[in-house]
Parts: C-alpha cells; structure tokens; sequence
C-alpha cells in the first residue's frame, strides 16, 4: 500500500518489546480526536477537540510505554523544528504534535521509547509502512480479559478504500481488552485463550488507537459526524471494545481538493478500511515474549 500527503515511519526493539510510530503530515490538514475508552493517555488531544483554534497536525505520534512513553513525541518536535515546520507564531513556529499510547510494559522489559525514538521514527518516514509486530504494535497484545498469561499478539495494521471522490486511508493498533474478529466470517483471528475462571483483576492493559485519513476535503465538524461510524467499524472487530478499562483513542485526519457526494460511499470505506486495517494488525503480527500470534491466515 502505498499513500501521499502524509508519511509513516517505525522505530522498535523486540527485546525491549516496545516501539512507536510517527505519522508525518506534509500538507495543510484538517484534524479531530476522540477519547472512546475510560483509560486513555495522550498529548496535545485537547488541541484536536471542537472549539480549538488549531486545525490541524503536523505529526501524529502512537507509541508503548504508557504515559512513560509520552516523551517520544519530543524528538519529533525536534524533528520538525529543525526543518521549520509548525503553526507560525511572531517568534516562531510551533510543531501540532498529538500522540497517544498504549500499555505494553508487562510484555518483554519494563521500557518505554524515548525522545530519540520519536526523532529515529520521523527520519525514516516514507510513503509505504509495514505492519504486524512493527512500531507501535511491537509490544501489542489482545484478549486480555483473563489476564496476559492467556493473551495473543496484537499490532499495528492498514487497510485502504478507494472512493470515487478520493482515498481513505486506515490505521489500527490493537492492544485491546476484547478478542479480535473477522466480521464477515465471525471467526476469532486473535484473543484470551483462557475458557475459565473469573476476568483478571487488574484490567487496566488495555488500548486500541486509530489514525483515519480522508484525502478529502471535510470540516472539522464533519470529522466529528464521522467519530461514531469509525467507533462502529472498530466494534464490529472488537469485542468488547471502548470499556472503561481501554484507553481508545481516535484521530481522523482530512486533506484534498474533492468535496464527497455520497455519504454512504463514505461510511462504506470507512468500515472496509478499518476492517481491513484491523484484522490486518493480528493477521501480521508475529509472536514475541511467549505470546502467540494469530495461526489464520
């Protein structure tokens, strides 16, 4: 797959079992963020929310390390102040950076990406990305309901819709609570291999993000209207998902010339790319300090 308006680039360490992704924006942008879960950790969020005088992002930053990981957007900052990138100011330009994370500490070291991740992660953006166990997904797992000793490898994966009126673009990282399922099959691809006892009693592992990219022209406002049919998307895979123990975090990012007619083709692509980008994101993955990975195919 590849995409334009906007690059990916990936740093990771499988001993440390943990990584980050950086989406570098590199046209003017219209973009939102939604908090879906009850244990979220992020920068920059409230910038991306209704009423802020910011539009849009320079740089999307997804890493592990839970909130010890919010210090790798710092070298993206770094990053994109030394190529002059950033909302302008009198004295200087300020780079929009939002990040989210997930909590992937109890798989592999107790580690979490640094600064000069976020700045490795930028330097080796490109136009194509990889998936599974890659970047942020490194250290991902899901079906964590019975706790980590039943869980299966969760990752980073895209999916891509092609619309008349241009191209949606999908990226899912699942580190979710729930199991993850091909919705056109209902086959489980990944999730708690635990069949007894009660649900773990420390929950609070959980996180799926996403990054929806519209190259389209759309409001803020019109963003927005969108959250709910990607929340949707999400649910159809993920079950359960959004619950109070998962941090789920959304950006919806909006750049082109078209105006879209059809709202429907819209909602269509939404959930093919997400869909795809989900079950892609185990699909891919590859097994990392003893949890497995997904056997279909």
């Amino acid at each position: 797959m590849e995409f334009s308006g906007f690059r990916i680039g990936h740093r990771e360490d499988f001993r440390l079992a943990t990584g980050c992704t950086v989406f570098l924006f590199d046209v003017p942008n219209v973009a939102v963020a939604s908090v879906c879960g009850g244990a979220p950790g992020g920068r920059e969020l409230p910038a991306l929310f209704p009423g802020r005088l910011v539009q849009g992002v320079d740089a999307i930053v997804l890493s592990g390390g839970s909130a010890l990981g919010l210090r790798c957007a710092e070298g993206v900052v770094t990053f994109l102040r030394e190529r002059k990138r950033g909302f302008a100011t009198r004295v200087a330009r300020i780079p929009i950076v939002a990040q989210a994370v997930i909590y992937d500490l109890e798989i592999g070291e107790v580690a979490f990406p640094e600064a000069e991740w976020g700045y490795e992660a930028a330097s080796l953006a490109d136009c194509r990305t990889k998936e599974g166990t890659v970047g942020v997904g490194t250290g991902a797992t899901v079906g964590k309901m019975y706790g980590m000793p039943w869980a299966m490898k969760g990752g980073f994966g895209a999916g891509e819709a092609r619309t008349p009126e241009g191209t949606i673009w999908a990226f899912v990282v699942t580190n979710c609570l729930g199991n993850v399922y091909d919705p056109a099959s209902g086959v489980c691809l990944a999730g708690s291999r635990g069949k007894e006892g009660p649900p773990s009693t420390f929950p609070f592992l959980n996180t799926t993000l996403a990054v929806v990219v519209f190259e389209l022209l759309l409001s803020r406002e019109e963003l927005l209207s969108l959250v709910p049919v990607v929340h949707s998307a999400l649910a159809g895979c993920i079950r359960p998902f959004g619950t109070l123990y998962d941090g789920d975090t959304l950006f919806l990012v909006a750049f082109g010339k078209v105006v879209p007619r059809n709202y429907l083709l819209l909602v269509e692509g939404i959930y093919h790319a997400i869909t795809e980008a989900t079950t892609n994101s185990v699909k891919k993955a590859s097994p990392l300090g003893g949890i497995p990975a997904c056997m279909v195919q």
